[in-house]
């Protein structure tokens, strides 16, 4: 299970110690969540990071009208957490729920800020990690400000193919701003 977790490890720190991957996955546990069930729920602090070993999750918010905006879904070999809650230690409006039967390695937050102040590799893994997450972001914020609905779909698409495939249409018209007829429109063309 944890070898998964080592390979991307690895793979995003090129010439990583042992002695300090070792020490990176010890403070990962298996968490297994059905369909539905919550990693972090909107009235709670995050006080975790997870890394997807199979399944997938959503990051979304709920309007004051009661309708669910998806900020992202994340799939397979990626982390997951509620950044800001991390960050601040309150709570976010943000929920993160299990979209399929997913099964995550858990790492509290305490745990990963120790290990930070210790260990090079975990901290060139988070700071890589974060900057591809935040070029992501940034690319799709310009495309907010700049773009189309057609130029935002088509980036979902180049960047997270099975997306259109696996999940809910909806989920992705949110994701990209725009209403689940729109976005059949835009595909149609």
């Amino acid at each position: 299970m944890k070898k998964e977790l080592e390979l991307f490890i690895r793979s995003t720190v090129p010439n990583s110690i042992d002695e300090e991957v070792d020490a990176i996955l010890e403070i990962f546990h298996e968490r297994k969540l059905g369909r539905g069930d919550y990693f972090k729920r909107h009235d709670e602090i995050c006080k975790e990071f997870g890394y997807i070993v199979d399944g997938s999750v959503r990051h979304y918010v709920v309007k004051d009208n009661g309708e669910e905006m998806t900020g992202s879904i994340v799939t397979k070999n990626n982390l997951v957490t509620d950044l800001i809650g991390v960050r601040t230690n309150q709570k976010t409006p943000i929920s993160i729920d299990a979209l399929e039967p997913t099964t995550l390695l858990v790492a509290s937050t305490a745990d990963n800020r120790k290990l930070l102040e210790v260990n090079l590799t975990y901290n060139r893994f988070v700071r890589e990690y974060l900057a591809d997450s935040t070029m992501k972001l940034v690319k799709l914020h310009m495309l907010f400000l700049t773009g189309h609905a057609k130029e935002r779909y088509r980036f979902i698409v180049e960047s997270n193919p099975e997306l259109l495939n696996k999940f809910p249409l909806r989920f992705i018209a949110t994701m990209i701003g725009i209403t689940p007829t729109q976005l059949s429109r835009i595909r149609k063309r």
